[in-house]
């Protein structure tokens, strides 16, 4: 299956949602962030979110006691 090309206002709106979350997860917690990730009922965010979350936010987020060490 061949995947759709985006815009750059897609790709724009895209980060948007991503940067949204990342600032819902260091301002209200991480729950709070996949709260708002859920809500936004788009698998695509969902998905790019938690990679986000395990390639890049984790150790920031324990670093700043935002979410505990495993």
């Amino acid at each position: 299956m061949k995947e759709k090309e985006l815009s750059e206002q897609e790709i724009a709106k895209e980060q948007a949602n991503l940067q949204e979350l990342v600032d819902v997860a260091f301002n209200q917690g991480i729950a709070s962030a996949i709260k708002t990730a859920q809500k936004m009922n788009d698998p695509y965010i969902l998905d790019a979110f938690h990679d986000l979350l395990v390639d890049k936010l984790y150790d920031e987020l324990v670093k700043r006691h935002r979410l505990e060490e495993l």
